[in-house]
């Protein structure tokens, strides 16, 4: 059975402060606001998770939480270790076995590593053709199973800004 994965960057998040740790950062007004225009436009491209998957940090955890309220409001997000900052895509892709019956999984995380994983996922290689997302951006790939043992198909990659706008699409 194919899946497709949604591979999420956190939204916009405050900026670091002394004696707080990284991990405690949490979306800013902006961030949340962005955020919740992105998901509205993933929910008009007809988008309905069947997990969301979470790095352990605030930030990513608080745009899971958006999205998944969003997009399918009964689930709970999970929090999924190997989306923290540092894990090495083939690492974080053999950790998803459990999850091999959903048709629709959205993992949310970090760059470099998302870059990383999206190369890996559809070259074989984390280095080959990592792809820049920005803050918010969405990245959708099928694989064949998961985790996945051949590479995957990019089905499309769009910014923030372009979700934001497919959100405000009226008359559809």
């Amino acid at each position: 059975m194919t899946c497709t994965l949604y591979i999420v960057r956190h939204g916009i998040a405050a900026l670091p402060v002394a004696d707080t740790p990284d991990s405690e950062r949490s979306l800013t007004a902006e961030g949340t606001r962005k955020m919740m225009r992105a998901a509205i436009g993933l929910k008009r491209l007809g988008i309905v998770p069947d997990v969301v998957l979470s790095s352990p940090l605030r930030r990513a955890q608080e745009t899971a939480a958006l999205l998944a309220s969003t997009l399918s409001p009964q689930l709970a997000v999970e929090v999924y270790e190997p989306l923290a900052p540092g894990t090495a895509a083939a690492d974080l892709m053999r950790g998803l076995r459990p999850y091999r019956a959903a048709a629709h999984l959205v993992l949310v995380g970090h760059q470099p590593d998302l870059g990383e994983l999206a190369s890996h996922l559809l070259t074989g290689s984390a280095s080959l053709a990592p792809l820049p997302f920005k803050k918010g951006a969405v990245a959708a790939i099928e694989v064949a199973s998961l985790p996945p043992r051949a590479v995957g198909l990019l089905r499309w990659f769009l910014t923030p800004k372009q979700l934001r706008t497919i959100g405000q699409v009226r008359g559809r």
